[in-house]
């Protein structure tokens, strides 16, 4: 009596015949059976077996010594970088959205252990190509440091051990680890900038399905208001963590199960789709909930409930779908592709030149990076910031006292300016944040810096206005507030190295390039406010009338820098 199974293989249940189950593994098939050809049990076979020593031998041969120098290359790198290392874990552990980080490591290892037969055949051969890429690594690292950038640090990191990976053991052992080398950037909390386009997102995308529901609706940014209830789609509700999580997960699931890169390319890109529009369902969910029960659902921990429950059959219907076009063909033989440029040399030579190489260029990063630290390149001179605010051309004037609670957050400035404007068409507040030398945690553009202040200020909407300063046309970070008073319009923009600009990446180019040139390290944030009622452009006119008259601002800033 046999029970056969549809598919590659099937189960007898005839004990005169040895049971095999086929597994798939790359190009392999391998074979797990009861008895060999010859009758003797694959457990019961002894070492000395030609078909089980080989394997083992190849294994151990010429591995020992880049193995022994990948590992000490890794430790010493964690050991320079370690500020950078620590940073990492740190968010990790404090960040909902970036947790996952913890099971990048272990997973990038285990999936490079699994490659572990395929490495022995190909063996070990040091790439100069790997050195290069520490160097590059390196020198970004150096700048992510210049620039108080802790993501590029981050990137730079990981970078450089990929490098000595290539470096130490060649491009075509590299090759075969290459995904789990790659999957190790899903440590770095990418993504923080998208949470604003999430936020909006989500809020239109309630709205939309509430109308289409017949719920009386009004959307103000990211509040919205039905009859008996006010929401705000905070920066938690943008979906920012189920997303990260869904391509992590999404990412390494169509590594795992297929083998056309275009199935991968489409199980990932459902991965990013997918939890976006879920989100987007689960907060109208959550709102819907709190309509019908007038508040008493889907508030507190309720609201945390649902959002869980629901994401979790989100990804596991994801999965699920995945499952529904794997391939069921066999795998394609691996081709052997030709060895990248090798360090000359004998071959245990060309290992200890490779791996020394790889972290003379990364130590001389950090020692550069301490030379400019000390003071190496600057020329800013010391003494108080003597900053006033600038004065400007009736009939505007300054207000005798600055009203209300809004103050926006720059963290460490050597000197700050908060001052009220009074004109004939309103009031406009100028802060101006200066820092005479950036510096780790005092710089103008920071993650804990922001335009919208302390609560009861909350972000409602962004964008870009186009304005004159000084003369010249500048393209500045609108952003509109909502506090007890209504609402307010908030335009902010940067001085670095006697430059105005609004674009952040440009600002900390500048940045970077004072502190290696010793050009002008000093930098300035400037925010500019005014209030309105029901449109925002009637801000605006005040704003603009205010710029037309006051004096220079650049040459104020260049007078206060050292």
């Amino acid at each position: 009596m046999s029970a056969a199974m549809p598919g590659r293989g099937s189960i007898s249940a005839r004990t005169s015949e040895p049971i095999t189950v086929g597994v798939e593994d790359g190009a392999r098939r391998h074979d797990i059976s009861g008895a060999a050809a010859d009758g003797v049990p694959a457990f019961a076979r002894q070492p000395s077996d030609p078909e089980l020593a080989a394997p083992s031998e190849k294994i151990g041969s010429g591995w020992g010594l880049p193995a022994a120098l990948l590992g000490l290359g890794t430790a010493v790198l964690l050991a320079l970088f370690w500020p950078t290392a620590w940073s990492l874990g740190y968010t990790w552990a404090t960040s909902n959205a970036f947790g996952h980080g913890f099971l990048i490591v272990p997973i990038s290892a285990y999936l490079a252990w699994l490659r572990r037969h395929e490495l022995a055949k190909v063996g070990a051969r040091p790439s100069a190509w790997g050195i290069a890429l520490v160097g590059a690594a390196a020198f970004a690292w150096l700048l992510g440091e210049l620039a108080g950038a802790s993501v590029v640090r981050q990137l730079a990191l990981v970078a450089m051990l990929q490098g000595l990976t290539l470096g130490v053991l060649g491009a075509r052992a590299t090759r075969i680890v290459l995904f789990p080398l790659l999957y190790l950037y899903f440590a770095i909390p990418l993504g923080v900038d998208l949470i604003p386009p999430l936020q909006d997102f989500t809020a239109e995308f309630i709205v939309r399905l509430l109308r289409l529901a017949g719920v009386p609706v009004y959307l103000d940014g990211v509040f919205i208001q039905i009859p008996n209830a006010r929401f705000e789609v905070a920066e938690a509700c943008a979906g920012l963590r189920f997303l990260i999580t869904s391509l992590a997960l999404g990412t390494l699931f169509a590594y795992i199960m297929y083998r056309q890169m275009w199935r991968r390319v489409m199980f990932v890109s459902l991965s990013i789709v997918v939890p976006i529009i879920a989100n987007g369902f689960r907060a109208t969910g959550i709102v819907m909930l709190a309509h019908v029960s007038d508040q008493r659902l889907a508030a507190g921990a309720d609201h945390i409930t649902y959002g869980l429950i629901f994401l979790s059959i989100v990804l596991i219907a994801l999965l699920g779908l995945g499952m529904t076009f794997r391939e069921r063909e066999p795998a394609p033989a691996p081709t052997v592709e030709a060895e990248a440029p090798s360090i000359a040399g004998a071959a245990p030579f060309g290992f200890v030149a490779a791996f020394a190489l790889a972290l003379a260029m990364a130590g001389g990063a950090v020692a550069y990076s301490d030379y400019i630290a000390r003071g190496g390149t600057t020329v800013d001179g010391g003494g108080a910031i003597a900053l006033s605010p600038p004065p400007v051309n009736a009939p505007w004037a300054r207000a005798a006292t600055t009203e209300g609670t809004w103050r926006p957050t720059f963290a460490s400035a050597d000197a700050e300016v908060l001052q009220t404007y009074q004109g004939p068409r309103g009031r406009v507040d100028l802060y101006i944040a200066f820092y005479a030398r950036q510096r780790q945690g005092a710089e103008a553009i920071n993650a804990r810096n922001s335009v919208v202040g302390a609560r009861p200020w909350n972000r409602a909407g962004g964008g870009r206005a186009t304005i004159t300063v000084d003369g010249k046309a500048l393209d500045v970070a609108q952003t509109r507030i909502l506090g007890p008073g209504g609402g307010r319009l908030v335009w902010h923009w940067y001085w670095v190295d006697g430059r105005f600009t609004s674009n952040r990446y440009i600002a900390k180019f500048l940045e970077v390039k004072a502190k290696l040139l010793a050009g002008k390290t000093a930098a300035a944030a400037i925010v500019l406010a005014a209030d309105y009622r029901d449109r925002p452009r009637d801000a605006a006119r005040v704003l603009r009338d205010f710029l037309a008259r006051m004096d220079p601002l650049g040459d104020a800033l260049a007078r206060v820098a050292p």
